[in-house]
């Protein structure tokens, strides 16, 4: 496959997990009854688009740089994308979001990702053993913060 498509095969797949994310974490937060601020829609994807670009960028240069055979290790360099999506998001919702807020983000991302990707290769098991795992730490979050 041609790098460009590649790289835009990446980010389209981080565009759309990320605006999965936002969804689910604002239907998480009406849930326990708490407010995520948003901009409005077209502000938001401006944001989406930049971030997930970067991610997918970080993805494509692990991908197309890294040998088969360490790609397993590169991966853990998609923590330096990762804080900077942190940081475009903690910008833009400054004065709204916390800092909880940026990490379940990217919580729900990782878990839409990994999921997703188990999915695809057949390991439906384990996919359905980190959703429930998720299911419980999200059921322990609302927990606290009902109590508050």
């Amino acid at each position: 496959m041609h790098a460009a498509l590649q790289l835009l095969l990446f980010s389209t797949v981080a565009f759309v997990t990320l605006s999965a994310a936002l969804v689910l974490l604002s239907i998480f937060y009406g849930l326990i009854e708490n407010d995520l601020e948003l901009h409005s829609p077209g502000k938001e994807a401006a944001i989406a688009g930049v971030a997930s670009l970067i991610e997918g960028a970080g993805v494509w240069l692990v991908v197309w740089g890294i040998p088969a055979a360490q790609r397993g290790l590169g991966m853990r360099a998609l923590f330096v994308p990762a804080i900077v999506v942190a940081l475009i998001y903690k910008i833009a919702h400054l004065e709204d979001w916390g800092r909880g807020d940026v990490l379940l983000l990217l919580m729900f991302q990782s878990v839409i990702v990994c999921s997703g990707a188990l999915l695809v290769f057949g390991r439906f098991g384990l996919a359905l053993l980190i959703l429930a795992g998720f299911g419980i730490i999200l059921a322990v979050i609302a927990g606290f913060a009902r109590s508050l």
